[in-house]
């Protein structure tokens, strides 16, 4: 068969490749970056090639893509909508584009525009909002520089914009039936995005921005970075959290963390669970920094995502000593503390000028390895507000020794269990007796204790509780 020379000029079209059958024929770094995008697109992906990179196997073990381990033969095509030639063989390619044309299935052969059907443009999403790039394959370098620069131009916050002047559109259809004067609400929305842009960061100015770069710079080279996913309210995730989540090529996490905010990450994000509860550990702290490590030094963006604040009783100091060690690149982006936010949610401030101005954290589970006690004694002689951490189990013991240092048998106590969920349940009652109404009341963990006076606000202040009461919490 004699295959055409492609047209100079190709018109472009967007494709939904939602639950539609789509073959890859080749294994190498080009082939993964095409299976990427058409993961993303919710594509079938099936896969032919004796040989593929790291993450095209991972993605077959988690079953993103269907994987053959042979060379192409005769045939592979046949059912498939599209088509990608991508081995480093032109032979093999050509082979292909022969059966693409007599099966009436579109092709794109990777560097090779004369047996195209069809190109992949270099893409912006900014949520609903795609810009596509191209150069018609005459030079592709060409189009991802554009596409950086576009990439600057325009931040998330067109996404936001977009999402706006939809529903506004939809509601002008849907009440008179005209969009009249939308057009002058979308100009004076890009003026506004336009004048945010020409003045550079400012307190309002696209926020991700900073972290957007730090993706890509990361993508060459392999970064981890120690992200606090906050106390179990998925919303109370940082702005820089959810970007990097975002880009994401590897989710290391908890098994305090959100399942909602796994559903942030691509669809080709890698998610590794590595979650230890009080007395349950998937695995040893040692396997997760060869796992950061590793990761990192295959050149992926790799998100440690763990609950609270990394730096807070997450054992994210020891993580990043590891990496800094193995001379892996590493960033910390703190998140929301459980010891704050939970006490919030249960209606306590933990510093109140009629009560007290010091506040201090302490662990109930203290480190076996290298044990370095709490020095309860003096706690129990101050009016500090104590926020104790992973204690729930030793919550007598606790007990016990505040009061047999001098802590006042009335002093009101606090045990809060899933803090800031749906489920968060609140115990409070004097020191004496806090260890027998918990245990009788059943509470689990994760819990979080606070002893001091000012728990007694809570009888005031409790805003969480009843009005979660009977309500689902929206999606994030």
């Amino acid at each position: 068969m004699t295959i055409e020379h492609r047209p100079g000029w190709l018109h472009p079209i967007f494709i939904d490749l939602s639950g539609h059958p789509v073959i890859v024929i080749g294994g190498g770094t080009v082939a993964e970056r095409k299976i990427e995008t058409l993961i993303e697109a919710g594509a079938r992906v099936s896969v032919v090639s004796p040989e593929t990179t790291d993450l095209i196997a991972r993605w077959a073990e988690t079953n993103r893509v269907v994987l053959e381990r042979r060379p192409y033969r005769t045939g592979d095509l046949r059912g498939f909508r599209l088509a990608y030639a991508a081995t480093s063989d032109a032979v093999v390619n050509r082979a292909v584009c022969e059966e693409a044309r007599a099966e009436g299935i579109w092709l794109n052969a990777i560097d090779q525009p004369d047996l195209c059907d069809f190109i992949t443009p270099a893409l912006i999403r900014r949520g609903s909002l795609t810009i596509a790039v191209s150069t018609n394959g005459r030079c592709p370098g060409l189009s991802r520089q554009i596409r950086e620069d576009l990439e600057r131009r325009f931040g998330p916050e067109y996404a936001e914009a977009v999402e706006r002047l939809g529903a506004l559109r939809d509601q002008r259809k849907a009440g008179a039936g005209s969009t009249a004067g939308l057009d002058e609400q979308v100009a004076q929305e890009l003026a506004a995005l336009s004048a945010r842009t020409e003045k550079g960061p400012g307190p309002f100015f696209n926020p991700f921005s900073r972290t957007a770069t730090c993706c890509k710079e990361a993508a060459t080279s392999g970064k981890v970075y120690l992200v606090g996913a906050g106390p179990g309210d998925p919303e109370l995730l940082t702005v820089k959290g959810r970007r990097l989540l975002e880009c994401a090529d590897t989710v290391v996490y908890d098994a305090l963390v959100d399942p909602r905010l796994l559903e942030l990450c691509r669809p080709v994000t890698t998610r590794l669970y590595v979650g230890k509860r009080d007395r349950r550990h998937s695995r040893p702290q040692a396997e997760i920094n060869a796992l950061l490590i590793d990761e990192a030094r295959a050149g992926r963006v790799v998100v440690r995502l763990k609950g609270g604040d990394p730096f807070i009783f997450g054992r994210g100091g020891e993580e990043a000593e590891a990496l800094g060690q193995a001379g892996v690149a590493y960033e910390v982006v703190p998140g929301v503390s459980a010891g704050i936010a939970v006490p919030a949610y249960a209606g306590i401030p933990l510093t109140h000028r009629d009560f007290t101005s010091e506040l201090v954290f302490l662990t109930g589970h203290e480190c076996v390895t290298n044990p370095l006690p709490v020095n309860w004694a003096h706690y129990a002689r101050s009016l500090a507000s104590l926020v104790i951490f992973m204690g729930l189990h030793r919550l007598g013991a606790i007990a016990r020794l505040l009061l047999e240092n001098g802590r006042d048998p009335d002093c009101p106590v606090a045990v809060i269990e899933n803090g800031t969920t749906d489920t968060q349940r609140t115990i409070v009652a004097p020191l004496a007796t806090i260890a027998d109404r918990v245990a009788a009341a059943n509470l689990q963990p994760p819990a979080l204790i606070v002893v001091g006076e000012v728990v007694a606000l809570r009888e005031k202040l409790n805003w969480f509780e009843p009005m979660v009461a009977g309500h689902s919490r929206p999606s994030i």
